[in-house]
């Protein structure tokens, strides 16, 4: 297939997308590609206008009248006034998780969160977004809206999912489209759905073995009538090639007039008819020095089509007579309330919601007289025990994603503002210190003494620090990924009897570290499997009982071993109880419990014997549960925008 290259670029540095408003071009840069992330505004002929640095991993942008709103992967959501070429920040949003994909309709928007569904908010006030639910259908990446459907790309279950979102509050699944390769973005214009697929064929045995006829084969573009939303007919599809990029993996399909653009990750940008898929064109950009460029994002403007790529520039191939692409429509208002919290269980367990507000409940943490609490945008907020009364708000530099506590020492991650450090005494924090890196802090991690702070950073990054002295922390050693991100609550709550720390990384497995001990490096240790090797996504989870390193796998779980590890870990003993179960592990009171975020399933085992799980409770939920803590006989588990939950068995 003949190609052109792209020849002229904005020089702004690599892009992630890049949306055209009213005659100008915004332009997102996520935090590799420049340092905090950034939003360029630029006239057409690549002038740069005005810039806003700080918006972290931002991943895809999308136009509602004259606000923008910007996914940004861990950082959430960043809402733009953008009436004026000088964009205005309104609202920093925490999603439910990783926030990828937008679309936009009514005075709602819909964020795909991978495997944590669509989270659905008002967007009204774009000032004060307001959470209204969650579809939890599949790991949707990207989605769009049509006459009120929502259809969304679902990526490892390589489908189309399709909900009648008319009713917000109240979403209706009408069908699934199945899709020849991994699903992500998807576009309808006049009742036809136009899906492109990527990276992997149906019928992929081995993720890892590239000699696999289905590797790489599924990138490709497909065309439904969607007029019956509820019955999908198959119109068309087309092969765009062979062709593999695990970091940069995202495709994109858009019409422009009479002409279907479809960006295609390291494959390029291809023009076709749409009813025919006849190729009008072929892009690719220059070729880099060092590695394979990747198309993320096109958008069109005056005729000319401009390209951003991840890790070149914003290019632009000018007179291709090119239409604009359909605004969004979001011209019209739906009155509507938030879902109401709600739980259904199987067995003698209940759960209910003991503290709530306009912020989320991320993370938790038991100080020797409250709780306190990872509130996000709000702040860190500090409860009694017995009542969940708020006794104290702590208004952070930053945004509170975690909380550790040793003794009454508070330690905050706070993304881009770091580490803050409190002293708490009784229902009071003074601030004591607060230290700053180069990458944003999300999770945290301490040793036994409390001298020693292990951070997940920016996703791809692990580093233990010096705390002893609050006023001069010092970083001792970090290790950055080989393969996967840091997804959220890779550490095991409790330690090792020795001490030793320990979390789970995506997909290079076990790290281990003892610094009380000496121990100056973290160690690591890669399980694989028959098919491929181990991960760490949403619903799985790691703990010690001080003996045994607990993994999720199979539907239940396995102990791993540091010495003499296997040759796969198919090959080491699975504990698995009446049914099949995942989650964030916590141990305590002879019991386990498995938070399933993703699929808000709290599962509750009795692990007397830890070989021998038995489910006490299997509970369902619209909140988001996380890691559990156990308060004396109580046990607590945040529950993002559903608030603080207490689980009673």
């Amino acid at each position: 297939m003949s190609h052109s290259i792209l020849k002229e670029k904005a020089n702004i540095g690599p892009c992630m997308d890049v949306k055209a408003h009213k005659g100008l071009l915004y332009a997102i840069q996520n935090s590799t590609q420049c340092p905090d992330g950034r939003l360029c505004v630029l006239s057409p002929d690549f002038t740069l206008l005005h810039t806003y640095e700080g918006i972290g991993n931002a991943r895809q942008i999308e136009m509602a009248g004259d606000v923008a709103v910007i996914t940004a992967r861990e950082d959430g959501l960043w809402l733009f006034d953008v009436s004026l070429p000088t964009p205005k920040l309104l609202c920093h949003y925490q999603t439910v998780e990783f926030a990828t994909g937008v679309a936009l309709w009514a005075n709602f928007a819909f964020i795909s969160c991978r495997q944590f569904g669509v989270q659905i908010l008002d967007i009204s006030d774009p000032i004060h977004p307001i959470h209204i639910g969650i579809i939890r259908n599949g790991e949707i990446q990207s989605a769009t809206v049509a006459d009120g459907i929502l259809y969304g790309g679902a990526w490892g279950e390589m489908k189309v999912i399709v909900v009648d979102v008319h009713d917000v509050s109240n979403p209706i699944p009408l069908s699934e489209i199945p899709l020849m390769g991994r699903g992500d973005g998807v576009h309808v214009k006049d009742g036809i759905l136009y899906a492109a697929t990527g990276q992997h064929a149906r019928g992929l045995l081995n993720v890892t073995d590239r000699n696999d006829p289905a590797f790489g084969m599924g990138n490709g573009i497909e065309t439904f009538d969607v007029h019956d939303p509820s019955h999908p007919k198959r119109l068309n599809s087309k092969f765009l090639g062979k062709g593999y990029c695990m970091s940069v993996d995202m495709w994109e399909p858009a019409i422009y007039g009479d002409t279907l653009v479809v960006n295609n990750s390291i494959l390029g940008v291809f023009g076709l008819c749409p009813a025919t898929f006849e190729e009008q064109f072929y892009f690719i950009p220059p070729s880099l020095s060092d590695k394979e460029d990747a198309v993320t994002g096109v958008t069109s403007l005056n005729g000319d089509l401009f390209v951003a790529t991840a890790f070149g520039d914003l290019y632009a191939h000018r007179k291709m007579g090119l239409g604009d692409q359909a605004p969004n429509l979001t011209d019209f208002q739906m009155a509507i309330k938030p879902q109401p919290f709600t739980f259904a269980g199987e067995g003698n367990a209940t759960l209910a919601v003991r503290y709530s507000g306009t912020f989320p409940v991320l993370e938790m943490a038991e100080a020797p007289d409250c709780l306190v609490l990872a509130c996000c945008e709000g702040g860190v907020h500090l409860l009694d025990k017995q009542t969940f009364a708020p006794l104290f708000r702590i208004k952070t530099a930053g945004v509170a994603h975690d909380v550790k506590i040793h003794g009454n020492k508070l330690f905050v991650a706070e993304a881009s503002a770091g580490v803050e450090i409190f002293l708490l005494e009784g229902a009071y924090a003074t601030k004591i210190g607060q230290f700053a890196i180069d990458k944003a802090i999300y999770q945290l991690q301490l040793s036994d003494s409390g001298h020693y702070l292990s951070c997940c950073c920016s996703g791809n990054q692990l580093r233990m620090f010096d705390v002893s002295d609050q006023a001069n922390v010092k970083e001792l050693y970090s290790r950055k990924e080989h393969v996967g991100c840091l997804y959220g609550n890779n550490f095991a709550t409790n330690q090792l009897k020795d001490g030793t720390m320990l979390m789970f990384w995506h997909r290079d497995g076990l790290f281990y570290t003892n610094p009380d001990k000496g121990d100056m490096e973290f160690h690591n240790i890669y399980y694989p499997k028959r098919k491929g090797g181990c991960s760490y996504c949403a619903g799985h989870g790691i703990e010690t009982d001080g003996e045994h390193i607990i993994y999720t796998d199979g539907g239940g779980y396995v102990f791993l071993p540091i010495e003499s590890v296997p040759e796969f870990l198919e090959d080491v003993p699975h504990y698995n109880a009446e049914k099949k179960f995942r989650g964030l592990l916590t141990l305590g009171n002879d019991l386990m419990i498995a938070a399933n975020r993703a699929a808000g399933v709290i599962t509750v085992l009795n692990v007397t014997e830890l070989t021998k799980p038995r489910i006490v409770a299997t509970l369902t939920t619209n909140a988001s549960p996380s890691k559990a803590i156990f308060v004396e006989e109580r046990i607590l588990l945040p529950g993002g925008r559903g608030g603080l939950l207490e689980l009673t068995v």
